[in-house]
């Protein structure tokens, strides 16, 4: 019997290993839409409208200039994080293509998707690194699942 541990979970952002992981979830939900009529005594339903989010965690740090590693949390705080132009309206948030994986020897589960960023939030506290907590929400179903 083989258990999975956070060190055999990887968060990759658009292909790129995410460094200086925390954590991540993943929730799929499905609607049950009734179909029960008024002879029925039990309750039946068919399969509604499915959706998926999640969450990462992520320290934010400089980048080390002899590295060619780059600040994970920087990259999805800029997909929602906006500045203002002349009028007062920042661009548009951007799609991002995540890729959730457990990876174990030569067995890897992953859930693929593209999702967009639905909050972000930096956390600066005494005594702790700062970190950054990200919720995403699905656009469509994962394009790869194998869990």
């Amino acid at each position: 019997m083989a258990f999975y541990t956070g060190t055999d979970g990887r968060l990759l952002i658009e292909g790129e290993n995410a460094a200086k992981v925390i954590n991540w979830s993943f929730t799929s939900s499905s609607e049950v839409l009734q179909t029960t009529t008024l002879s029925d005594r039990d309750r039946t339903g068919v399969p509604g409208i499915r959706s998926s989010s999640g969450s990462c965690s992520l320290f934010y740090y400089d980048v080390d200039p002899k590295t060619t590693s780059t600040n994970s949390a920087s990259k999805l705080l800029n997909k929602i994080i906006k500045s203002g132009g002349s009028d007062g309206q920042g661009a548009e948030a951007e799609r991002v293509r995540l890729e959730l994986r457990v990876i174990t020897g030569a067995l890897s589960r992953v859930i693929i998707c593209d999702a967009w960023i639905t909050s972000a939030n930096l956390t600066m506290s005494i005594g702790e690194v700062l970190s950054c907590d990200i919720t995403f929400e699905l656009d469509g179903a994962p394009s790869s699942v194998r869990i």
